[in-house]
């Protein structure tokens, strides 16, 4: 489903879908790199998600990608949604679209749609953009709550569901598959930085995933949706769910910030405020370093995070070998 018009055949050919409305427009979405994504708007107004999985990278297409993807989010949104968190936590202003159909024939999802009015934050924190700080600090609270459940209450388990099994998720997009395919880092950057991604790469591979919890594994600006009309803030894309280290998720998304403050492109004094409000929720101290509180792995991780993270071309930065010089000078203070 590469188009609009194909979206329109599937809807024709499969008039089983539970739409209690005449669809009245089909929209491209320009946030898709992995996958398809189409907003369906209904002459009621209302509209839903559809997601299609091709067995590729949507944004490369020279990328083969397995689709068992498509059966991580299906199944970790239909999980989320039976789970008592929100029951447990009234006050939260966090949520997860539901899953309104799901084609397991076409690697389809139909799901609940954000709305229009969302911002990501991604787009929140770019130098033009206005965000009430108020709001922004309230981001690391909630998303505590939410991570918490995720790690501690929700029993998932690798014991109980091998859906979410590190080798069956992480494998069909891995970083060196990444790198050789669209130019790897090592050919940018001093080789100093390649034993720090040895080790993390190491560390990963061999992983116990009896000791591993279950996490959200796609935690970065762009998947943090913000409704300021409603108050309310959404974590969308669920297709790398996994089992991993209790502190993977924060520690993912303090290396997206950390690299959108070295781009004149963003709002810096916003993300160093954002950084510290994610130390004090879950280090306990907003000027704790969390590249060495969230364990002894968190400063191999780093660099192997900043290594895959530059070789994308959304940030604004001009010379990523001066900024991944800067990460290795930073965790090796």
């Amino acid at each position: 489903m590469e188009t609009i018009e194909d979206v329109v055949k599937y809807l024709e050919i499969n008039q089983d879908k539970p739409f209690v409305s005449v669809v009245d427009k089909i929209e491209k979405l320009s946030g898709g790199l992995v996958n398809y994504v189409y907003r369906i708007k209904f002459v009621d107004k209302k509209s839903v998600i559809l997601k299609h999985y091709p067995p590729y990278c949507a944004a490369y297409k020279t990328i083969s990608m397995s689709q068992k993807r498509y059966f991580v989010e299906k199944e970790a949104l239909q999980f989320l949604s039976t789970q008592p968190w929100l029951t447990n936590n009234p006050e939260s202003i966090v949520r997860t679209p539901n899953v309104i159909y799901a084609d397991d024939d076409h690697y389809t999802l139909i799901m609940q749609d954000a709305g229009e009015n969302t911002q990501t934050l991604f787009n929140l924190l770019l130098s033009n953009s206005s965000v009430d700080q108020h709001f922004l600090d309230l981001i690391p609270k909630e998303l505590k709550v939410l991570i918490r459940h995720l790690t501690e209450d929700s029993e998932l388990t690798f014991k109980k569901n091998k859906t979410f099994e590190k080798e069956s998720v992480g494998g069909y997009l891995s970083l060196e598959k990444f790198q050789n395919q669209l130019g790897s880092m090592a050919k940018k950057i001093d080789e100093k930085l390649k034993p720090f991604s040895d080790i993390s790469n190491g560390v990963s591979k061999s992983s116990n995933h009896e000791n591993s919890v279950f996490v959200y594994g796609d935690l970065w600006p762009s998947s943090i949706l913000i409704d300021k009309e409603e108050n309310l803030i959404w974590i969308v894309d669920w297709e790398f769910a996994r089992y991993e280290s209790k502190t993977s998720d924060l520690e993912q998304l303090l290396a997206n910030l950390w690299v959108m403050k070295q781009s004149s492109k963003f709002n810096q004094d916003k993300i160093e405020k954002l950084i510290e409000k994610f130390q004090l929720e879950f280090l306990g101290n907003e000027k704790s370093d969390w590249r060495y509180e969230c364990g002894d792995m968190a400063k191999y991780n780093f660099i192997l995070w900043i290594g895959g993270l530059l070789n994308e071309t959304h940030w604004g930065i001009d010379d990523n070998q001066a900024v991944a010089l800067k990460a290795l000078e930073e965790v090796n203070k």
